[in-house]
């Protein structure tokens, strides 16, 4: 029997929640499995995969095959990393190195993601206020043009009351 590691689809409409499940490759989506292994919630942003760590690397031991999502989780994680070294001829302790090695890195993106977070914000920030210096500049241009326009208004009235007196 050919195994598979992926998802099936739970939750509702426009709220999708995922099992990564073990399962007959020949089974459909949301069929029978044979174990369910963790979850994949994609609109929680933080902590949305959990994971049976030891019983996925049961399963890889015994040659499941991973659908792409699944491969992209575990590998985000580190399993497929402490999977493959597992495989090798390291010492514990080379291994064991490797995985902070990993993690220090994936550290150093999760900051760097930060920063680039915090660059786009200040952009945006000054775009909303130089549109609003443009916006107090318009107002101001708009001002004198307001005046000037009282003014005509003002000085037609004296005209022609002006012209009203010599008339009469």
């Amino acid at each position: 029997m050919a195994t598979i590691m992926r998802l099936t689809r739970t939750g509702r409409r426009n709220r999708p929640y995922y099992r990564i499940v073990v399962m007959d490759s020949r089974k459909r989506r949301d069929g029978r499995y044979i174990e369910k292994i963790g979850t994949y919630d994609p609109i929680k942003e933080n902590d949305n995969i959990v994971l049976s760590e030891e019983r996925v690397q049961y399963w890889l031991g015994e040659g499941v095959q991973l659908s792409d999502t699944v491969r992209s989780i575990l590998s985000k994680n580190g399993i497929l990393l402490k999977n493959h070294l597992e495989k090798t001829n390291l010492d514990d302790e080379l291994k064991d190195q490797e995985v902070k090695k990993w993690e220090a890195v994936k550290k150093e993106k999760l900051k760097n993601a930060s920063k680039t977070v915090e660059v786009k914000e200040k952009v945006e920030e000054k775009k909303v206020e130089e549109a609003g210096s443009v916006e107090q500049k318009e107002t101001e241009d708009v001002k004198p043009v307001e005046e000037a326009v009282e003014e005509a208004v003002e000085e037609k009235e004296v005209v022609s009351e002006k012209t009203e007196d010599n008339k009469s």
